[in-house]
């Protein structure tokens, strides 16, 4: 069986040399930096089905590169291939990409770009959930999106929840020390919940430490699944009717 999985990334798994021997996928292909999606769609023509997105990630303004420009690229990207989200986008605080408020500026244009397009967001957030909701308070998109990667506490959830969005779980959640991402993710109403790999990081136990795969997601489902008292089979037709919901616009 082949588990959805809402966010992965072709091209990293292809430098990672773990693409070829992926037999089959289900889900996202994310965008990550301008001039991606022609390499990617190449790709994504070895699945049938998958969706993508387009963005500059937080990780574009490592290079001294404007933000305007960096939107004005991913615009041009979009005008040639309407994608199915825009993202993933946000702040990362672990890294502090870029000079000071230039992540919040991108953040925010890409919020924008959204609008316009009449499309839903991923949103990237690490060690920066306060921040994050209040930009999104500032500039919540009509059609909402997901909390990508969420790796924080009931609370934090709670926060997002209440802003609109679905929230994603991925391999960490297997993590032994993430109880309180446990709590969490038996928290989150099953409307509103999804699950990823975030391929070709963040593989789950018992996968811990090597390159991830779509395929490894059957160990995040099974764990989650148990914490929700569900088959595995019942979540992943939960989690695709959610992402369903967002991408057709009736979440």
């Amino acid at each position: 069986m082949t588990y959805f999985d809402t966010h992965f990334h072709l091209e990293s798994m292809k430098e990672k040399s773990v693409l070829d021997g992926l037999a089959a996928a289900e889900g996202m292909d994310i965008g990550c930096e301008p001039g991606d999606i022609d390499r990617r769609l190449e790709l994504m023509k070895r699945f049938s089905g998958l969706h993508f997105s387009i963005a500059a990630g937080p990780w574009c303004l490592r290079n001294g590169t404007e933000v305007q420009d960096l939107v004005s690229l991913i615009r041009e990207d979009c005008d040639r291939h309407r994608p199915d989200f825009i993202g993933e986008t946000g702040i990362d605080r672990y890294w502090n990409y870029g000079r000071e408020g230039e992540m919040e500026e991108l953040f925010r244009l890409h919020l924008r770009l959204a609008d316009e397009l009449d499309l839903p967001v991923v949103v990237h957030s690490r060690d920066a959930d306060s921040e994050t909701a209040g930009i999104l308070r500032d500039h919540c998109p009509r059609r909402r999106g997901i909390i990508h990667c969420f790796s924080s506490d009931t609370a934090a959830a709670r926060t997002f929840l209440d802003l609109g969005f679905m929230i994603s779980f991925a391999g960490n959640v297997t993590y032994k020390a993430n109880e309180e991402l446990r709590k969490a993710a038996a928290y989150v109403p099953l409307d509103r919940i999804l699950l990823e790999t975030d391929s070709p990081y963040l593989s789950p136990v018992p996968l811990r430490g090597r390159p991830n795969t779509p395929a490894s997601i059957v160990h995040t489902y099974t764990l989650v699944a148990g914490l929700r008292g569900l088959a595995p089979q019942q979540l992943d037709e939960i989690v695709r009717d959610n992402y369903l919901s967002i991408l057709q616009g009736t979440v």
